[in-house]
């Protein structure tokens, strides 16, 4: 039998369908579990925070250098309060305004980009050593190659705008404390291009934020990059709103699964029941996509449209 997926314009019939199910438990068992695979949910847009709050005019290779380096990013936790409870899904940067090209000029591939996130010491007791600075467990949130479409750090604002997301492909929940972002990287191998970034003599260098690399040689002070972090809220809280008239089918799915809706859809992520991510990827209004590769079970599908409106909805992969 293939069930659709029913999105709920109007909360208050899912509370009342959730009640005569309720005073029908005894007649129809588990259909409090089933109700968890015919309804959907929709979040609003995405948090978005820049760090930091300026806009100084100096800039850092860091990221895109063309040579393999290993960087720390640590941001007090009173500059991430709109964060907390969130999961933390792209971090993206910025070209300095003075720059007159996008990058990069051809489409280029890092063979590896990987992101840790953890909870830091204090931007002032920062040292010059990638392990002192961590404090609690660090988790891998980003692994795999990074492609670089051609042009995709844009110009032609002031400042430039973040234009290029790197996803993570795993969730990470923000709960407070000061944030040490991690990246090792392979270098791009063909050219590196420096990025938007606050000097070491700036006002918020050392007590709000602070910012070490290395390459070949020793562990250096560098300038921080300025950083946009996106979070959304986490799946199953009160705070998201039912909604939407969006359906996924056929469900079970053994392939393809399909998307009916009136919305244009740019990507989806797929994650377990663990909230984990298994996979992201770039969608055109509503491409069918391919989960044959996914184990047999039930999994939580993301929709995001252009607009960074989310729609979430489960799937059972037979």
């Amino acid at each position: 039998m293939k069930t659709k997926f029913t999105f709920f314009k109007n909360p208050n019939h899912l509370i009342k369908t959730i009640a005569i199910w309720k005073l029908n438990k005894r007649i129809i068992p588990g259909v409090m579990g089933l109700m968890m695979l015919i309804c959907s949910i929709k979040t609003n847009a995405q948090t978005r925070l820049v760090v930091p709050n300026t806009d100084e005019g100096s800039a850092f290779i860091g990221p895109f250098g063309n040579a393999a380096r290993q960087l720390q990013f640590i941001i007090d936790d009173t500059l991430l309060t709109t964060l907390v409870g969130k999961n933390l899904t792209t971090i993206s940067f910025r070209l300095p305004a003075s720059t007159t090209d996008a990058w990069p000029p051809n489409a280029l591939t890092m063979s590896s980009f990987e992101i840790y996130l953890s909870n830091s010491v204090e931007p002032a007791d920062r040292q010059l050593d990638f392990p002192a600075n961590v404090v609690g467990p660090q988790t891998k949130v980003r692994l795999g190659s990074l492609p670089i479409p051609a042009g995709a750090l844009t110009v032609g604002s002031n400042p430039n705008q973040f234009s290029f997301k790197i996803p993570f492909t795993s969730l990470w929940k923000y709960n407070g404390g000061n944030l040490l972002i991690e990246i090792r990287h392979s270098g791009t191998g063909i050219s590196s291009r420096s990025v938007h970034a606050a000097s070491t003599s700036s006002a918020g260098y050392g007590t709000l934020y602070s910012a070490l690399w290395q390459s070949t040689g020793a562990v250096l002070q560098g300038n921080f990059i300025y950083v946009e972090i996106t979070a959304e809220n986490v799946l199953g809280e009160n705070s998201v709103k039912i909604g939407g008239n969006s359906v996924v089918y056929p469900n079970p799915v053994k392939d393809m699964l399909s998307i009916k809706s009136d919305k244009e859809f740019t990507s989806y992520s797929i994650y377990n029941m663990a909230g984990q991510m298994l996979n992201s990827e770039k969608i055109s209004g509503s491409q069918p996509i391919n989960v044959a590769r996914l184990p047999t079970g039930q999994f939580i599908l993301k929709l995001t449209d252009k607009n960074g409106n989310t729609e979430v909805t489960q799937f059972i992969k037979k």
